[in-house]
């Protein structure tokens, strides 16, 4: 028998949450590893409203991780959580000491609610770049 697509989320296991953003959609994979690898537990995507299509890169992909917080958070409230992301810059946007008052605001959501952390994977192997990427450029 093969393993279920999706897994039930285990509140004691920590999580770890893979986002990413294009120019239209941000999109966000919730897994946990049960002992053989990380397994999703559930999948969002949604399109970017068009004010957030003209956002610089790293803030769409920032945009990507207070969404999936805000979605997820009846998981992620009081867990461990890594996220992981294609943008490595973010790892260190906590750092930087002239924050604009939306990344500030963004910044303070996951801060105050949520134990994380920002790791880099790269865009190759992050698998919420399907959830964010046109379905004509996978094609192609």
């Amino acid at each position: 028998m093969s393993p279920p697509v999706l897994r039930i989320a285990d509140p004691e296991r920590p999580f770890e949450v893979i986002t990413d953003a294009s120019d239209i959609a941000i999109g966000a994979v919730l897994m946990q590893d049960f002992g053989n690898g990380l397994q999703p537990i559930a999948y969002e995507s949604r399109k970017m409203q068009s004010a957030e299509s003209n956002y610089p890169v790293h803030v769409k992909e920032m945009l990507a991780i207070v969404h999936a917080f805000k979605i997820w958070r009846c998981y992620l409230t009081g867990a461990d959580v890594t996220v992981g992301t294609d943008h490595k810059s973010l790892q260190y946007l906590r750092a930087q000491p002239n924050l604009n008052p939306q990344q500030i605001c963004w910044l303070d959501y996951p801060e105050s609610n949520f134990t994380y952390k920002i790791t880099y994977e790269k865009g190759a192997n992050n698998i919420a770049d399907a959830l964010s990427t046109p379905s004509a450029q996978l094609a192609a």
